[in-house]
């Protein structure tokens, strides 16, 4: 089990704690404004949860037949997505 491999699961890990988290926040919003634009971000939020979900998933199940030459370019993809989501958290919660 290659540790960037299991660095890439805990980084998505991460996305799905961050995704729920913003989930919750845009809620909140989408509850006490209504807004269209904000519900859009809700999809938006769920389809990162759904999409890190089976990530982490595929990663488990599956780290046998990923090539370790890939494993650096996974974990660069997971982190720089869990910064792009701790973005959008911040600026959500400001």
């Amino acid at each position: 089990m290659g540790e960037l491999m299991v660095a890439s699961i805990l980084v998505g890990g991460v996305n799905i704690v961050l995704a729920a988290i913003l989930l919750v926040v845009y809620g909140g919003v989408f509850a006490r404004t209504k807004a269209p634009f904000t519900l859009a971000l809700l999809t938006f939020a769920a389809a990162f949860l759904a999409q890190n979900a089976l990530i982490v998933y595929s990663f488990v199940t599956m780290m046998s037949v990923v090539p370790s030459a890939l494993d650096p370019y996974l974990l660069g993809i997971g982190v720089l997505e869990a910064l792009g989501l701790g973005a959008m958290l911040w600026t959500a919660t400001r």
